[in-house]
């Protein structure tokens, strides 16, 4: 008997945005330094409010808007794993797709659009080095690792990688001020002479 192929889902991903880190190489709250007239969190989470749902993953509690959800990783300042980790719990079981977003990132529309883009993978520079927190993922492969990760010890104090990186992703090359995070003033003030 013939079956049809399956439908895509029209629904749109979810999206974790990841804002734990302690900014200390910045030398403050970066993710308050504000980019062409917004803060970068503010940046970050206006690019993917066409997700559903948008899940901040904080170590800081910031307000958020109306419909967002907000979790800590566990423990606080957990580690980039942990973040994913805490993210993944918050997302309701019917979710099929999920963005990993940083909220750091100089150009978030860009990045968000290149993921939006494939069907799943890893945004990487010329080189292949990943930018392991803009992936596109199968939400069902993310519990997996998750489960296969906690088993063995927990998330806390693992890299982004100790999950994404096992899982097979491809990786898209995408410009450099596509995938570029503020780490350092310098580039703040970088990301601020090519606006």
């Amino acid at each position: 008997m013939d079956t049809a192929p399956p439908v895509p889902s029209a629904r749109p991903p979810a999206a974790l945005v990841i804002a734990g880190g302690r900014s200390s190489r910045f030398g403050g709250d970066k993710l308050q330094a504000r980019l062409g007239g917004r803060t970068l969190l503010d940046g970050t989470m206006q690019a993917v409010a066409g997700c559903e749902p948008i899940v901040l993953v904080s170590a800081t509690w910031p307000r958020t808007a109306t419909g967002v959800v907000a979790v800590s990783e566990h423990p606080r300042w957990g580690g980039p794993a942990a973040a994913v980790a805490a993210g993944v719990a918050a997302l309701p079981a019917e979710v099929e797709e999920t963005l990993i977003v940083a909220a750091d990132l100089a150009d978030p529309e860009a990045a968000v659009a290149a993921l939006l883009a494939v069907e799943s993978g890893l945004l990487a520079d010329d080189d292949g080095r990943a930018q392991w927190l803009l992936a596109r993922v199968p939400t069902a492969a993310l519990r997996e690792r998750i489960a296969r990760l906690q088993a063995e010890g927990g998330a806390s104090g693992r890299p982004a990688r100790a999950i994404l990186g096992e899982l097979g992703l491809a990786l898209v090359r995408a410009p450099a001020g596509t995938i570029a995070d503020i780490d350092l003033q310098e580039d703040l003030e970088r990301a601020k002479e090519h606006r």
